[in-house]
């Protein structure tokens, strides 16, 4: 079984976590951590590909790229390599509820695990949200994780 989970960094980020490290434990799964990097404009002509999926082990410290993103979620793979779970990590380069889509298909993944923010109706009118555009367009089970109330 393979697991997708999407890191984004936010406050709802260590429960994303915490939820795949339990979901993959108990499942015998396998991990894949995504961060995607939405584009700044849909002006310029961006590469929207993922990366190939990289399995933590085999990163050497010059292999690394030198983006401060992929440091945090290595970080978050040697956790989880702690839990005795094989990791896998990838970067991509396109809105977030496309590069779920187009990683979870690349990892065969038979389920996703995304955080929701919480945020209001009139910031998902005028915003949208990646929760809900997974939901929507996913071939597999979505577990969403919502925002502790504070």
């Amino acid at each position: 079984m393979n697991i997708l989970a999407a890191i984004d960094f936010s406050g709802v980020t260590d429960d994303v976590v915490q939820k795949t490290r339990t979901l993959a434990s108990a499942l015998h799964a396998k991990v894949f951590l995504l961060h995607a990097i939405a584009p700044a404009t849909p002006v310029f002509d961006i590469d929207t590909n993922i990366d190939a999926w990289t399995p933590v082990a085999k990163i050497a410290e010059s292999d690394r790229p030198e983006l401060p993103a992929y440091d945090r979620l290595l970080e978050i793979a040697r956790e989880l390599q702690n839990a005795d779970l094989d990791v896998s990590v990838s970067i991509a380069h396109n809105n977030e509820a496309d590069a779920i889509i187009e990683a979870a298909v690349t990892s065969c993944a038979d389920l996703i695990i995304l955080g929701s923010h919480g945020h209001g109706a009139l910031y998902h009118l005028l915003v949208g949200s990646v929760s809900e555009g997974v939901v929507r367009k996913a071939s597999c089970p979505v577990v969403i994780v919502p925002a502790r109330k504070q």
